[in-house]
């Protein structure tokens, strides 16, 4: 389990595996594309195990962000709806912090 920037895991998303879940270094409580972050597969009982127990067994000071398969779902999403574009790192995971602490993506999204 490699410690990455938030940014880079984003950048790298193709290489893991769909099952994998993202836990990321809040600063001042929010997330940054610069956050120290880590891909952990769970085994299916740390899945049913709260993420702050997992985190705190992983990756102390770590707070779950999002599952690997969101990430790509989200990024499927963005190039159906920009004629095969992907969005650039820096958006990418802009719009992805905004989803992972607010439940929804900004209304620019859709624009």
């Amino acid at each position: 389990m490699e410690s990455m920037k938030l940014i880079e895991i984003i950048h790298t998303i193709e290489s893991f595996d769909e099952e994998g879940s993202i836990f990321a270094l809040k600063h001042e409580g929010k997330y940054k594309p610069s956050s120290e972050a880590v891909v952990i597969d769970m085994t299916d009982d740390e899945l049913q195990q709260p993420t702050v127990e997992v985190a705190d067994k992983y990756c102390p000071g770590k707070s779950y962000f999002l599952e690997v398969f969101l990430v790509k779902e989200f990024l499927e999403d963005w190039a159906s709806n920009h004629k095969g574009k992907l969005p650039s790192d820096e958006k990418a995971c802009e719009f992805l912090i905004y989803y992972a602490e607010n439940d929804s993506y900004p209304e620019t999204f859709f624009s």
